[in-house]
């Protein structure tokens, strides 16, 4: 089991943890929300063999662009041996490209020379002076018929898959993450619960742009 340590920047100095910290981990996961950090370790721990030297930290929402910038800048100059800062972020309302470049245009406020380059059609790299590679995943099933797009859409096809909720139950709600939400507090349950306890296959289907994510990160 993938274990990814969890970097808490509102609770500790997260400059003063990057220092102690970097100079053992290989790749720090920047999520923008606690939903998102949660789908990343749950998924890496189901599906990946142990991997060493990760960690994640949450930004605390989408208003937090400026703040996840910040940290890419930081967290590039005090590692000696960080080689990937890979971001999630909810595609909400956007298109892919516009929410990556919405993280390149606040990065390329403070920083010279910074390039926005498509991968596939939801990763993109952020090319930049920086000694490590920035990669920018961004999350949501536009299938679904929400206006706004989270990693919330990916559970919610999990627990589809899993039949645990029926595919007419979800026309009730606003978006995926209040059906998600509301699961979660009835059946007195937690996203890491549900995607540990799901077949593997449907782990492999329902977030299999997140598992090709992790695959390009843990194959580097």
């Amino acid at each position: 089991m993938t274990e990814i340590l969890q970097l808490k920047p509102k609770e500790n100095s997260f400059y003063k943890m990057a220092r102690d910290v970097t100079g053992r981990l290989e790749v720090i996961f920047l999520c923008e929300g606690k939903r998102d950090s949660e789908v990343l370790k749950s998924v890496a721990s189901k599906v990946f063999k142990p991997q060493k030297g990760l960690a994640v930290t949450d930004c605390e929402g989408k208003d937090a662009i400026t703040e996840i910038a910040v940290y890419i800048a930081t967290l590039a100059t005090v590692s000696r041996t960080l080689r990937d800062v890979p971001i999630i972020i909810d595609a909400d309302k956007q298109k892919p490209k516009d929410r990556a470049e919405s993280i390149c245009n606040s990065l390329r406020a403070r920083v010279g020379g910074v390039e926005l380059v498509k991968i596939s059609g939801d990763v993109f790299e952020i090319r930049s002076g920086f000694k490590v590679r920035i990669l920018v995943k961004v999350v949501g099933d536009l299938s679904l018929p929400y206006e706004k797009h989270t990693i919330d859409d990916h559970v919610l096809r999990l627990l589809m898959l899993e039949n645990l909720i029926d595919v007419g139950e979800t026309k009730k709600y606003d978006s995926a993450k209040e059906c998600v939400d509301e699961f979660i507090e009835s059946n007195n349950t937690s996203v890491k619960e549900i995607i540990l306890k799901a077949q593997p296959e449907n782990v492999q289907k329902a977030l299999r742009n997140l598992v090709k994510y992790l695959e390009t990160i843990f194959d580097s």
